[in-house]
């Protein structure tokens, strides 16, 4: 498994836990990681400890509070930065025309900056439009995974997991 086929997996372990979710068999995806990169093997065995350790109606719950009734961690990469200003229905336009641009097709009806569609983006793009893209948006993640680590989520392990793999994949520095 490679860094794109493990931001494809952060993706969907960052989305709503539904049937379907349960039913991939996350134990057998994430053992593969092991060798190819411990440090984000960690960081996912973490948070499959803490799936083995949750009913999912309590995930569900949380999944809700933490990325739907939680301004500060929610999913969309533009919200923090430019919340609700119209600033932010440009951005979230030029986004979705750079994904329809480099070939991707949205079939979902989710917002072109939802973290999710973000990361599937990514695992499919060319070093091109991956470093026209990460740039403008690695803060906001980093922002994330930081809101998650001060309330003790453990989506901070995916987040952080993001993030180790897209430096991987194009290294650059934010400006914290």
């Amino acid at each position: 498994m490679g860094n794109r086929e493990l931001l494809h997996l952060i993706s969907i372990l960052l989305q709503y836990p539904d049937q379907e979710w349960f039913e991939t068999d996350l134990e057998s995806e994430i053992a593969e990681v092991s060798e190819f990169n411990p440090k984000v093997y960690q960081q996912l065995k973490s948070f499959l400890t803490f799936l083995k350790e949750t009913d999912s109606d309590e995930l569900r719950n949380l999944y809700v509070q933490t990325f739907d009734f939680n301004e500060k961690t929610n999913l969309y990469l533009s919200y923090s930065k430019l919340k609700e200003e119209r600033e932010r229905g440009v951005v979230l336009v030029e986004l979705k025309q750079f994904y329809e641009q480099a070939g991707l097709v949205m079939e979902t009806e989710e917002l072109p900056d939802y973290l999710p569609l973000f990361l599937e983006f990514i695992a499919i793009a060319d070093q091109k439009d991956i470093a026209k893209l990460l740039p403008p948006f690695q803060p906001a993640i980093e922002k994330l995974r930081d809101e998650l680590l001060e309330v003790d989520s453990p989506y901070a392990n995916l987040v952080e997991a993001s993030l180790t793999i897209l430096n991987q994949i194009l290294p650059i520095h934010s400006e914290e």
